[in-house]
């Protein structure tokens, strides 16, 4: 599902991908398994380290590896490395709360999205939840992943057969773009999943 919005944003915005990555989740079967093409993959610039040290190493060294050319940095499983039973006691609380403040430093110098996730929500993860400007919730369906947040959510499914199953908000959005007077345009911006709106 990362993956998805991952390939979706490049997809459809000019400029490269920097992901420091955690736990596998930016392996290259996955994303080959939904990239349109491959071109899509040569944006992705994949940095992983193995231990919470060498991800703390590598979120230090994050702002030189942003260029104009960055437009988007992907920070998955963010929490992973910092809950390692191989640190000491109130150690990973220690790391943790300084990789936010990289980010948070990040965020202040740049103006790139960036794309965190969790891998637990919970106490722990606490200095981060404050410092998040949006949060966006995935549900698995039976249609495939569903993603919404403040500003967005899926509209559209894609099916096996090559046809789509849509929602009632996206009928909305048609329903408030065709007849205006009749339906306000109230419905937030689609989000693209696996090349389906």
């Amino acid at each position: 599902m990362l993956q998805s919005l991952v390939v979706d944003h490049l997809l459809l915005e000019s400029g490269d991908a920097v992901w420091v990555d955690a736990r596998g989740n930016g392996t290259t079967q996955q994303l080959c398994q939904i990239a349109p093409t491959m071109r899509v993959l040569d944006r992705i610039h994949i940095a992983r380290g193995f231990t919470p040290w060498q991800h703390y190493s590598l979120l230090t060294d994050l702002p030189d590896q942003i260029t104009e050319d960055t437009s988007l940095v992907v920070l998955p499983e963010f929490d992973w490395f910092y809950r390692a039973d191989d640190l000491r006691r109130g150690q990973g609380e220690r790391m943790f709360s300084e990789a936010v403040s990289r980010v948070m430093e990040l965020l202040d110098n740049v103006d790139v999205p960036i794309l965190l996730t969790l891998s637990e929500r919970d106490d722990f993860a606490e200095p981060l939840h404050n410092a998040v400007s949006e949060t966006v919730e995935c549900e698995l369906t039976k249609y495939g992943p569903r993603f919404s947040g403040d500003s967005f959510e899926t509209l559209v499914y894609p099916l096996e057969n090559g046809m789509v199953q849509t929602t009632i908000a996206y009928w909305n959005q048609i329903l408030a773009a065709r007849h205006p007077a009749v339906v306000p345009v109230t419905s937030s911006p689609e989000v693209t999943t696996v090349g389906a709106n």
